[in-house]
């Protein structure tokens, strides 16, 4: 819920309040319009560069479709907004409809706000609530992890072993990072070092496909094939050690698990006093 503020806060600027601030200037009003697209796109999509650009240039088409068509506006700023999002929807039939509920969603919202404009404060707010839940129809479709993306994107393009480690490393994350996974899992610490090294296998793996791709000469291939082959083993540690810290605390919390055995006993108390019961009146 609370990572879905900045989102409800875009929302209520782009269909709540760009209309007024229009009066505070042409310099003011633009700012804040593309502060609002950035801000939109990055609860909507995650931090990303892309999801950066995406939400400055729906901030941009918002300001210069609003004046012709509200629904136009609103459709583009949010189709935009979760752009980057829409790419990480890995089942093509699952990405038509993240975006189609993105326009839709946008339009519908543009299209009502821009009807009850000139409405009273309560009305407004009320149409701004309505507008949030427009808008946030896409979030229905599930997504990618941004890191099991990027992972599964390098996994296809590098080759043989570090490759099937990229995508085992992929794999780990939708299982440890997805809307279902305990919270609690890891410990503060543990969370941030695992983040810390999730990052690093990123960096890693980006490092190796750029060096793939990169043209070498015969003695630069000699030089580049040991640092390939260093590449490999740090990307291959980092997927095993990240493994093993899911894994143990897996393990740990399952034993813990199996000693909370306090409502069993009670079940099973209560069901020999229930026996009892059932004896002690047939015997009557």
């Amino acid at each position: 819920m609370i990572k879905r503020i900045p989102l409800f806060v875009a929302v209520t600027f782009l269909f709540g309040l760009e209309p007024l601030s229009r009066t505070w200037g042409t310099l003011p009003s633009a700012a804040l319009l593309v502060v609002a697209g950035v801000v939109f796109a990055v609860a909507a999509s995650g931090a990303h560069a892309l999801a950066v650009a995406a939400g400055a240039a729906g901030a941009l088409a918002f300001g210069l479709l609003s004046p012709l068509s509200a629904g136009a506006a609103g459709a583009a700023v949010v189709a935009l907004g979760f752009g980057e999002r829409s790419l990480r929807v890995r089942d093509s039939s699952a990405r038509a409809l993240h975006l189609g509920l993105a326009v839709l969603g946008g339009a519908l919202a543009g299209a009502v706000s821009a009807h009850h404009a000139d409405a009273t404060l309560t009305v407004r707010a009320v149409v701004i609530v309505v507008a949030a839940v427009l808008v946030a129809l896409p979030l229905l479709v599930e997504a990618d992890d941004p890191v099991a993306h990027g992972l599964e994107l390098l996994a296809v393009e590098l080759p043989g072993e570090v490759g099937q480690r990229l995508h085992e490393g992929a794999q780990l994350r939708r299982t440890v990072e997805g809307p279902a996974v305990e919270e609690g899992l890891l410990d503060a610490d543990s969370r941030r070092h695992a983040a810390q090294t999730w990052r690093g296998l990123l960096e890693l793996a980006t490092a190796r496909a750029r060096l793939e791709r990169k043209p070498t000469t015969a003695e630069q291939r000699a030089h580049g094939d040991a640092l390939r082959r260093r590449l490999d083993d740090r990307i291959g540690a980092h997927v095993t050690a990240l493994t093993r810290i899911y894994t143990a605390a897996d393990e740990a919390r399952a034993a813990e698990v199996s000693l909370e055995d306090t409502a069993l006993r009670r079940v099973e108390s209560t069901g020999e006093s229930l026996e009892e019961v059932s004896r002690a009146i047939v015997e009557v």
